[in-house]
């Protein structure tokens, strides 16, 4: 008679940290659904969004710390079928091979760039998401988010000043900030800068795991 294979129990902390990244998934989830329905103002969204960003990249290195594989937790918790918005988020609006959802995060960065990687990743799934709302795309929102990310992607390591992202984030924020704070995009501008952005944060993940790969 064959005999099942018995799982190996899971140490209290990887089950505590499993715990805490669900909720966190969960919470993001929630978060960005309710922009999209015009509930919660950018501002507090960005500030919201980077927080969990930031947190589920931790915890997911804090869970490979502990030789647990990312993408099992994932599969077994139905992470993608639970929560597709904020795997929307978290894969930066990149769609895996034959349509499938993989939950990528950002990137394998180390711990200590963690939350740099996730400052850069939040102004600019914020940008993303402001674009696509129409009136809510004001000169006054869009242009702190550029200049955030200029700052940060800067001063980010192994970064080049002529990097091809930061020409056009400069080259978008200084057209715009010569309009009036209250402006809002056309229709046409919202969806040529979301289009840009998601090229830009697809392009930023691309370079982080090349730098992965080569340390």
């Amino acid at each position: 008679m064959a005999v099942r294979e018995r799982k190996r129990p899971k140490k209290a902390k990887v089950v505590e940290l499993e715990a805490e990244v669900f909720g966190t998934i969960a919470t993001l989830d929630s978060i960005a659904e309710k922009f999209e329905d015009g509930d919660i103002q950018p501002a507090l969204y960005k500030r919201q969004l980077k927080s969990l960003v930031s947190d589920t990249v931790k915890a997911r290195q804090l869970l490979e710390a502990e030789g647990e594989s990312w993408e099992t937790f994932v599969d077994e918790e139905k992470i993608a079928e639970r929560f597709p918005t904020a795997v929307k988020k978290l894969q930066i609006v990149e769609r895996a091979p034959e349509g499938e959802q993989k939950v990528e995060l950002v990137a394998q960065t180390s711990a200590r760039m963690a939350a740099k990687t996730a400052d850069i990743v939040s102004d600019l799934i914020t940008l993303i998401d402001i674009a696509k709302l129409g009136d809510v795309a004001r000169m006054s929102l869009i242009v702190p988010l550029l200049d955030d990310a200029i700052i940060l992607l800067t001063k980010y390591p192994n970064f080049p000043p002529d990097y091809w992202i930061l020409v056009a984030m400069k080259d978008w924020r200084n057209q715009l900030q010569q309009r009036d704070p209250n402006d809002t995009l056309t229709p046409e501008e919202a969806k040529q800068l979301e289009f840009q952005t998601v090229r830009w944060l697809n392009d930023f993940k691309r370079r982080l795991r090349e730098m992965a790969v080569d340390e």
